[in-house]
């Protein structure tokens, strides 16, 4: 098996890719098992992932505000097939509602504990989560004059367009409902209180 490391720093942006070939029929790269450094399950991820031959993880924390937000990539064969970001909010938002227009069928779904708006879709998902920050963590906005006091968490996953689907439409959404709930319980450990 064959596997790609690298760490990149462009301008704001601090990358790290990897990527591995070698592994089952028609998937000769390893399936991540985390995904901007929150573990989930590969059997999660992978039927959202399209047979290829190498795998890219890339992953960027805006210098700006550092700990306050991080994206990350997955590309298959130089496609990007599935993206995630994560931000710290300060106030309440029902994201189902207000991200309704920038997915295909976008359908709440409830999580329970401290999400208080999620929803799937045809090309991805997001939720809203209530998140103290952990002591360490990023508080404030702007942590020099304490204000923007962090107290939210906003998930938002993408999965490429040039994904084929090769199951229906249901079982499709199955799967992308099934990465947004394995991932939210290790991003709220990793994130918040």
């Amino acid at each position: 098996m064959k596997c790609i490391t690298r760490l990149a720093v462009s301008g704001a942006s601090v990358l790290f890719l990897a990527g591995c070939t070698g592994g089952d029929s028609g998937y000769d790269y390893e399936i991540p098992q985390s995904l901007c450094d929150v573990k989930v399950a590969a059997s999660n991820i992978k039927p959202l992932l399209p047979p290829g031959k190498e795998v890219v993880v890339d992953q960027s924390e805006s210098t700006l505000r550092p700990g306050a937000g991080r994206s990350c990539s997955v590309t298959v064969d130089k496609r990007p097939d599935l993206t995630v970001s994560i931000s710290r909010q300060g106030g309440e938002v029902d994201i189902a509602r207000e991200a309704s227009d920038k997915y295909i069928d976008l359908r709440q779904v409830s999580l329970g504990k401290g999400v208080t708006s999620a929803a799937v879709g045809e090309d991805g998902a997001v939720a809203w989560m209530v998140c103290v920050p952990k002591p360490g963590q990023p508080q404030y906005e702007s942590p020099k004059d304490r204000v923007g006091r962090y107290g939210h968490l906003a998930l938002e996953m993408r999965i490429g367009k040039d994904v084929e689907r090769s199951v229906p439409v249901k079982e499709w959404r199955t799967h992308v409902e099934n990465l947004l709930r394995s991932f939210v319980p290790g991003l709220v450990e990793d994130w918040c209180k």
